[in-house]
């Protein structure tokens, strides 16, 4: 049975308590910020199974993915560690993604980085071991960020469950793996949202639309191949569809992009994919993937309260 490994997200359905907030931690060495957070977990009570407390399009398409396949889909959370889909989770809000409010690195004092942050919290080893005993491959669904966090961790497995590693994403990030991991990169690129591409979306759904396009059209193909062939078959799907061409949209302070989109919030169903590419696609307005997932997120709290 295959595993798609993907990351938990920011939208959650149901809203976080304040003390499970990253942003109401109190800053300190990776020791004590770390031990207070797994103090606040063992008192927290279940919100719901982690398959169905996560959400938005990176999720979703990750969970159609794991249903293709007929495989088990595991989540790699910033603030619960490695979980199973039908794990019970907490509503929490926890990121490593730097610009968030609740980016746990900006309360670490020192020199950290996120895999620090992931060795702190992620001490169980069971999820890691039922992964490891699976006899189909193993597909990572995951953003640069979440990657570079659980990578060294990966590198610990044996060399025949590497062997059944194929990891999304842009080439560029193969230098910030492990060395025994690089050669289980699968080389989608930007093309998967040019004009030829059947699965187009944003850079935050990137690596699930992936995932979802190489289980279906590759996958299927050749469920059987190595992780060379696989790459050779992607590199083949990929030559004639064309890269996207680039657009420059009109600049908006942060006041006038989130009235934009409280403007068309309620339009676009709460969901930030989709308000993004309106502001992209049909009102021209220029907005970093970084800065926009911080101004949703502030525009979403608001409407909370």
């Amino acid at each position: 049975m295959h595993v798609i490994l993907t990351a938990c997200t920011q939208r959650k359905r149901i809203v976080p308590h304040s003390l499970l907030s990253a942003r109401n931690l109190v800053g300190g060495t990776l020791q004590e910020v770390s031990g207070e957070w797994k103090v606040r977990l063992a008192q927290a009570e279940r919100a719901a199974t982690a398959g169905e407390l996560y959400c938005g399009r990176s999720f979703v398409e990750a969970k159609n993915a794991a249903q293709f396949v007929r495989g088990d889909l595991y989540i790699a959370s910033a603030g619960l560690g490695l979980l199973r889909s039908d794990d019970d989770a907490p509503a929490y809000n926890l990121t490593v993604s730097k610009g968030s409010p609740d980016c746990i690195l900006d309360k670490l004092s020192g020199d950290h980085e996120a895999s620090d942050w992931w060795a702190a919290i992620a001490t169980a080893r069971a999820p890691f071991e039922a992964i490891e005993k699976t006899v189909g491959l193993v597909i990572l669904a995951l953003p640069s960020a979440y990657l570079k966090m659980i990578a060294p961790t990966l590198g610990q497995l044996r060399q025949s469950v590497l062997e059944r590693i194929r990891i999304i994403g842009v080439g560029r990030e193969t230098s910030e793996l492990p060395i025994n991991l690089s050669n289980q990169f699968l080389p989608y690129d930007e093309r998967l949202d040019g004009p030829h591409s059947p699965i187009r979306g944003t850079k935050s759904d990137f690596a699930s639309r992936a995932v979802r396009h190489f289980v279906e059209a590759v996958l299927e193909k050749a469920p059987l191949a190595s992780a060379e062939t696989h790459a050779k078959i992607v590199r083949e799907t990929l030559a004639p569809w064309d890269r996207p061409k680039a657009k420059s949209g009109t600049r908006a302070s942060d006041a006038e992009l989130k009235s934009l989109i409280r403007d068309h919030w309620d339009r676009m169903e709460g969901k930030s994919t989709k308000v993004l590419r309106l502001l992209r696609d049909e009102l021209n307005v220029a907005c970093e993937q970084k800065r926009f997932a911080r101004l949703a997120t502030e525009v979403r709290e608001e409407r909370a309260l």
